[in-house]
């Protein structure tokens, strides 16, 4: 007979190597260097292949952390999204009341950043685990509609400057601004290339639509890519005062490629679209199509793969 002594001890010794793969208390699982930029709109840049996000402030890299996505059947949505809410005692409603520490809720249907079990690979219900202490210093500098892009692809390079993205006029077309819907708040632009079409949002809400068409940027390879607005220069061939834009996400070989490209439109919605830019003002070009199917009210998400309505 196995004595009760051994199977407790045997019992404690797994258990003790199961917490020791857990690194969600683990300083060693993340980096925090906040002071490296002080001030400046954030992004987070989860990658699910390499388990790891990043954080980015005014464009400058200062944390990165070791992360547990959705397991299988549970899947992480991969995307572009908006902090809807931020609850730093969040409990769950589906999982036995279950503690989800500073969680910043990506979609209505249950998906968010939070402090959680870090064992090493995906195992979470759809939710983004993080280190807890990372945890608590991501939510204290993040606001309300901040965006956080998920990849599944390659891990992609660092964040590049000197991309020229430009908005022209084309032939008038339909158009829907509302931006007394949102009148104030982080703006994020989205340009589908499959729909041929633009949308604005403010804080994670819509307040604009409209046809838009792409012109010179056939050599950037296929995918999803997003650009964050630090400022306007001055063209030195003719004057004009055109956006300056960082390149935060897309496959790496396209951080090489910085010629300018136009995304043209109705002169009116141009108008309002340059009129909504400021510093932080994130705009996501992707061969993805945005249907009510990848939105989830008021926040928006572009899926690429993964469930998007995983219950948490």
């Amino acid at each position: 007979m196995i004595s009760p002594r051994i199977v407790a001890v045997t019992i404690s010794t797994v258990f003790s190597s199961l917490l020791a793969e857990d690194r969600v208390n683990d300083p060693t699982s993340f980096t925090w260097n906040p002071e490296r930029s002080p001030s400046g709109p954030v992004i987070v840049n989860v990658n699910l292949q390499n388990q790891t996000a990043a954080v980015y402030r005014d464009d400058v890299l200062i944390g990165s952390c070791l992360i547990s996505s959705g397991r299988s059947g549970y899947e992480t949505p991969t995307g572009v999204f908006h902090i809807l809410e931020k609850d730093a005692d969040h409990h769950s409603s589906t999982y036995n009341n279950a503690s989800m520490p500073y969680q910043e809720r990506l979609t209505w249907g249950g998906v968010a950043l939070h402090a959680g079990g870090v064992p090493g690979y995906p195992s979470s219900h759809g939710c983004i685990h993080l280190p807890y202490e990372f945890a608590k210093d991501l939510f204290e500098i993040t606001e309300m509609g901040g965006t956080v892009i998920v990849s599944d692809g390659p891990p992609g390079s660092t964040v590049t400057d000197g991309h020229q993205i430009q908005f022209k006029d084309s032939d008038s077309s339909e158009i829907d601004w509302r931006p007394h819907d949102s009148p104030s708040g982080p703006v994020s632009i989205v340009y589908s290339s499959a729909d041929k079409s633009i949308e604005v949002l403010r804080n994670g809400v819509l307040i604009g639509r409209g046809e838009a068409h792409l012109s010179a940027f056939a050599k950037k390879p296929r995918g999803t890519y997003t650009f964050v607005l630090d400022g306007w220069i001055k063209d030195q061939k003719n004057g004009e005062t055109i956006p300056h834009w960082h390149q935060v996400s897309g496959p790496p070989e396209s951080h090489l490629l910085k010629s300018a490209s136009h995304l043209k439109m109705d002169p009116r919605l141009r108008h309002v679209i340059e009129s909504a830019l400021k510093p932080g003002t994130t705009l996501v070009m992707t061969e993805d199509p945005m249907t009510e199917a990848t939105r989830s009210d008021p926040g928006f998400q572009i899926l690429s793969g993964g469930n998007p309505l995983s219950p948490q």
